[in-house]
């Protein structure tokens, strides 16, 4: 078979993840092999960032989003050049996992001034609102 074009490429990710026929129904639609759609379809974004590097989590496939099991494909890239005998992995996984957790509370703090600041106007609009009121 010859390498589809990327219309094609996109119709079989279409069908993949936006409808529930099965990859052979898929895959005789398109004409092509089932092995031709699987090396077609592209991992799913998913609305979550791996806690460990910030990228953005993935579903591999169908069955992966139905469990609702993400991947990270950046991690798994960092792990499979590891096997090869980078010895650096770890400490760069440990890193990682560091700015990873210094970016959840840089976060978490954003988050707690934000919803303090609201308090504050809200309180201070509510006293206007009593004083102006009086007048």
């Amino acid at each position: 078979m010859n390498v589809p074009d990327r219309q094609a490429v996109d119709e079989a990710n279409r069908l993949y993840w936006e409808t529930d026929a099965s990859v052979a129904e898929i895959a005789d639609r398109l004409g092509w092999s089932r092995r031709a759609l699987y090396d077609a379809i592209r991992p799913l974004p998913a609305d979550a960032a791996c806690d460990v590097c910030g990228s953005t989590l993935v579903f591999v496939n169908r069955s992966a989003r139905s469990a609702a099991t993400t991947t990270c494909m950046t991690c798994v890239a960092r792990e499979e050049e590891g096997a090869e005998g980078d010895e650096d992995t770890a400490e760069d996984v440990e890193l990682a996992r560091a700015y990873a957790a210094e970016a959840r509370d840089r976060r978490e703090r954003i988050m707690a001034a934000g919803v303090a600041g609201l308090i504050g106007a809200s309180i201070g609009a509510a006293v206007t609102f009593l004083v102006v009121r009086r007048d």
